[in-house]
């Protein structure tokens, strides 16, 4: 109900802007002059747009514990709102309705909500922009700057350790064609600390919120070889607990040449405390940690490499292969030490476009998916691998 009544809120407050956009201006004469449309709206623009995204798929493998299961599964439905109400100012919403809309603690955002911004230009050149709102992170990550309908599995680091969509601010300098930098502050987490510990079962144990619990990214985004290889590699650092600083570092590269298209993605990330808790988690696991005992460890290290590969064999035929690695450590336990959570992931899915000028295919593949721990752990390997077949699409309704 509360996903009805906000998607018809939305749209309600938008359509009178819809019906004035799409209605015709007509040329006046006025002493025997022509008066042309204004020019506050670029030729090319739309003061709104609305695109459907989903994926739905049938699933048939093994899950943990259980040796077969099957069933659909509603992967992906979002709803992207854009629009340019001047040359220089745009909008862009995103609701991602498989999410609750629950008010979420740090921000007063929603998990429901991906992004609410308005992006500003200015400049002799246009060259500067400034981005405010709820938004993407601006992480070296081209797993996450794809369309999230495109990626049948995600990494960890992309779907439980990045904070992905983030209230702040980004300003953004274009220095030539090629290359721009970006500087974005925003909220560490979108939930406070006491709300994060409470939803995993955790203790705060003396750990305490930082009074100022927020990030920045410093990124670069470069085109080289007449725009075959991109490149969005950044810096990070945020705090959320009080004395405890993060470092990032994520470098995103890829080669695009007609139907071809490879993306490698390296990230390494040093967290001064846990607060993602998913090295957390087996460590206590590890050591019978109850009660006011589990809280989240200090000094944990994630690695992780992503390669994907697409290839168009002909407007209606392609394929899509997926591999990445990712490591967890805790090196100044000796106990636990290095990357002793291996997490591999995999896919490989044939995919078919019916309609040669819409963004829907029907896909069928594999996907592997196994995390492992080292011997000393001794905890179980975790399975998660199955069939898929399915399909995804991004259309455009309006």
């Amino acid at each position: 109900m509360k996903i009805r009544t906000s998607v018809g809120v939305v749209l309600c407050a938008v359509c009178p802007a819809i019906t004035w956009a799409q209605t015709p201006v007509d040329s006046v004469k006025q002493s025997s002059k022509i008066i042309q449309p204004t020019k506050t709206v670029a030729k090319d623009s739309s003061i709104f747009n609305l695109n459907v995204l989903g994926r739905t798929s049938l699933n048939i493998g093994q899950h943990k514990d259980r040796h077969l299961n099957a069933g659909f599964r509603l992967d992906e439905t979002r709803l992207l709102l854009t629009g340019n109400v001047h040359p220089d100012l745009s909008y862009k919403v995103r609701f991602r309705l498989n999410r609750a809309f629950a008010t979420t603690t740090q921000d007063n955002g929603s998990r429901a909500l991906d992004f609410a911004q308005v992006n500003y230009r200015f400049g002799k050149q246009k060259e500067w922009e400034v981005i405010l709102g709820k938004q993407a992170a601006a992480v070296g990550s081209y797993e996450f700057v794809n369309n999230p309908v495109y990626e049948y599995i995600f990494t960890d680091y992309v779907d439980r350790i990045l904070n992905l969509f983030v209230v702040g601010a980004t300003f953004s300098y274009k220095v030539n064609p090629n290359h721009n930098f970006q500087l974005q502050v925003y909220n560490t987490s979108t939930e406070t600390l006491d709300q994060l510990i409470k939803t995993a079962g955790y203790a705060a144990g003396d750990f305490k919120q930082s009074e100022r619990p927020m990030g920045a990214y410093l990124t670069w985004e470069g085109n080289f070889l007449d725009k075959a290889f991109h490149t969005k590699w950044s810096y990070n650092y945020n705090q959320l607990i009080a004395g405890a600083d993060n470092h990032s570092v994520s470098l995103a590269n890829m080669y695009k040449v007609g139907r071809t298209k490879i993306y490698l993605d390296l990230q390494y990330s040093d967290y001064g405390v846990d607060h993602t808790m998913l090295a957390s988690n087996p460590i206590h696991s590890f050591y019978g940690s109850v009660g006011a005992d589990r809280v989240m460890r200090k000094d944990v290290v994630y690695k992780s490499a992503v390669l994907r590969f697409d290839q168009q064999f002909s407007h209606h035929w392609g394929i899509s292969l997926k591999g990445a690695y990712e490591t967890a450590s805790a090196a100044k336990d000796k106990q636990i030490g290095q990357d002793f959570r291996r997490n591999w992931t995999g896919y490989a899915a044939l995919e078919f476009k019916p309609l040669v000028n819409q963004d829907w295919k029907l896909f069928g593949g594999y996907i592997d998916n196994k995390i492992s721990y080292t011997n000393r752990i001794g905890l179980p390997t975790e399975k998660n691998n199955r069939f898929i077949l399915g399909t995804y699409f991004n259309l455009k309704a309006i």
